[in-house]
């Protein structure tokens, strides 16, 4: 791992390069709320990042403004998508790109579909591979601003979780068009305690048919 910094529209952002030596396959992933102690460190954002670089794709990690080491305030899930932005520009200038891909766990979940749902204007020729949102807080986010999704995508949601409600999630699936890959965790709680070993081995299976 590689520490790096990014430079974001608020200040600098403290982030982390994960590097697979040949691949040319990246992801960005996107941590949980600012307000609610989410950093680029969180379990389950470090247990998706492994999945990846077990599959050779490169990872990169990063902290939101005013998180960890990066300058800065919560900026109001705007800000945030900003610093996404900053973080794939910075992947794009320093780093090989031909296949990307996004990832976000919970509040990061909105920030990844809405560099999505821009990046045709901002990158029209990078080819966006699959999206990955793990327990999107629907309830708590526009989505409506980062939909349709146009790119392959799964959602992981856990039956039992106890801060985004399972049922809001599900329906909010069923009403996308196109259709997303649909993935519950029976035995599984908003933050998969006991269960990242079955979270991993099942984002490992949903990006099979993108490796």
């Amino acid at each position: 791992m590689d520490k790096v910094i990014i430079q974001g529209p608020a200040g600098v952002l403290q982030g982390a390069w994960h590097e697979v030596e040949g691949s040319e396959d990246c992801l960005i992933i996107c941590h949980p709320h600012p307000q609610f102690d989410g950093t680029m460190d969180n379990k389950v954002v470090t247990t998706v990042a492994k999945s990846y670089l077990d599959l050779g794709i490169n990872v990169l990690r990063f902290n939101f403004r005013g998180v960890g080491e990066s300058a800065g305030e919560y900026g109001n899930i705007n800000g945030e998508v900003e610093d996404a932005l900053a973080a794939l520009a910075w992947l794009m200038a320093e780093k090989s790109v031909k296949r990307l891909f996004l990832a976000g766990f919970s509040f990061g979940c909105y920030i990844a579909a809405k560099v999505a749902f821009e990046l045709p204007r901002i990158q029209p020729s990078l080819h966006l591979e699959h999206l990955l949102m793990v327990a999107p807080s629907v309830i708590n986010s526009p989505f409506e601003k980062a939909t349709p999704l146009m790119c392959p995508s799964t959602v992981i949601m856990g039956a039992l979780d106890e801060v985004v409600p399972f049922d809001a999630v599900s329906e909010w699936v069923d009403s996308l068009y196109p259709p997303l890959e649909f993935i519950e965790l029976s035995q599984a709680s908003h933050f998969f305690h006991g269960q990242l070993v079955i979270l991993k081995q099942e984002v490992k299976a949903c990006l099979a048919p993108h490796i």
